[in-house]
């Protein structure tokens, strides 16, 4: 083998055996993504029940709640309808009874244990605020019948909760 083939074999197996000196670009990319703020009423919420009471009672009280979830951080309202009574407001709501009667039993809904503070619908004055946690809250609704000489008869009314964020 001539001394040039030698030379070029070495040059060969030297170049075979040493690292690459290819170039090894980078790039970067971004990793995104956008939480949106939303409020859910959850299941788990309980009617107002005022059970069952005798037309001689008086006035009777109860409590309901509602099941509500906010995003972490998201500041809500909640607001009450007045409800499906003849001429019923948001401070002055009725139940109505079945069949022939006519009777509506006059009732209201607070937003405190103490049922002081009417709850209505308008957002931050009557209202119940809040802020989300990203896990379902408990928000509790307290009603009271100021009077309860009517005709004995199952008496209800449909409220509609909406939240506002």
């Amino acid at each position: 083998m001539s001394m040039f083939k030698r030379a070029l074999l070495v040059l060969a197996i030297a170049a075979a055996s040493s690292p690459s000196w290819a170039d090894t670009p980078t790039t970067t990319f971004n990793v995104e993504m956008t939480i949106t703020k939303a409020c859910n009423f959850e299941t788990g919420g309980t009617d107002v029940d005022f059970g069952s009471v005798q037309s001689t009672a008086g006035s009777a009280t109860g409590a309901g709640s509602l099941k509500v979830n906010c995003t972490k951080g998201t500041t809500y309202d909640i607001g009450l309808s007045a409800g499906s009574g003849t001429l019923a407001t948001v401070t002055a709501r009725t139940m109505k009874g079945t069949g022939a009667n006519t009777d509506e039993v006059p009732y209201a809904l607070y937003r405190e244990s103490g049922r002081t503070t009417n709850w209505g619908d308008t957002v931050g004055t009557t209202t119940v605020s809040g802020t989300g946690t990203g896990v379902v809250q408990t928000v509790n609704v307290y009603g009271s019948v100021a009077g309860t000489n009517f005709t004995a008869d199952a008496y209800s009314d449909i409220i509609t909760a909406t939240v506002t964020y």
